[in-house]
């Protein structure tokens, strides 16, 4: 998470985006200079991570889904992002504390609720359960195998969390449903070249991308480990 990446992209490299139909597919690649920042939304090793990489105006690759962190590096490396966005935990709870400290900042009341991350003894219990209660916490080991990947490749990595991002671009949910104000809240961001049809996972990989934006921009809030955007009009006027 410490190594910085070079600005542009490489004129080999693709974009892939969705179809009216909602399929994935890719465009011919185009040459670019501007910066760019990539967001992956995290899933268990089934359903494996959506990625995404913005500019400073525009949605230029994804979403498109990667099975393992090998895949998401290699699909990530040729464009060279700034800050790669990850929607998933940098690191576990300490052990005797139910979720990490970052996490307690996080409420209903103050922004949006969080689920808790464990610790490692707390991990390793969960694993040795029958069933799918086995894998609860899949998600969360296969992003820490991401960060190390990215680590690898020398692609700096921050812990994003698209929720909060969604919230503080437009706020509370208030039973709107997740999908509708999702929508809502990416279509805030005046992002140009989004597919109209979108599930939730794409448009998470795509807020952690324009949250990896701001974190460079300056125009966030540390929660501790975590990255939160500041809560700004398209004129930059910051609101709460």
């Amino acid at each position: 998470m410490n190594a910085s990446a070079p600005t542009g992209v490489p004129a080999a490299a693709p974009r892939v985006v969705a179809s009216h139909s909602g399929a994935l597919k890719a465009s011919a690649p185009t040459p670019r200079t501007s910066p760019v920042w990539a967001g992956v939304d995290v899933g268990g090793r089934r359903k494996g991570f959506h990625v995404a990489v913005v500019d400073g105006r525009r949605l230029v690759a994804g979403p498109v889904r990667l099975p393992g962190p090998a895949a998401v590096v290699e699909w990530i490396g040729p464009w060279r992002p700034l800050v790669v966005g990850v929607d998933s935990p940098c690191s576990l709870a300490e052990e005797g504390k139910t979720m990490r400290d970052c996490e307690r900042l996080f409420s209903p009341r103050t922004l949006c609720g969080i689920r808790p991350t464990p610790s490692a003894s707390t991990l390793a219990r969960q694993r040795r359960k029958r069933g799918a209660a086995a894998t609860y916490y899949e998600w969360i080991e296969h992003g820490l195998e991401l960060y190390a990947a990215l680590r690898e490749a020398k692609l700096t990595a921050i812990d994003v969390f698209p929720t909060a991002s969604w919230t503080r671009w437009l706020g509370p949910r208030r039973g709107e449903s997740r999908a509708r104000w999702s929508s809502r809240a990416l279509a805030s961001r005046h992002l140009r070249g989004v597919p109209s049809h979108l599930g939730q996972d794409g448009r998470d990989a795509i807020g952690a991308a324009l949250t990896a934006r701001a974190y460079t921009m300056k125009r966030f809030e540390p929660f501790g480990e975590m990255v939160i955007p500041l809560a700004e009009h398209r004129g930059g006027a910051g609101r709460r």
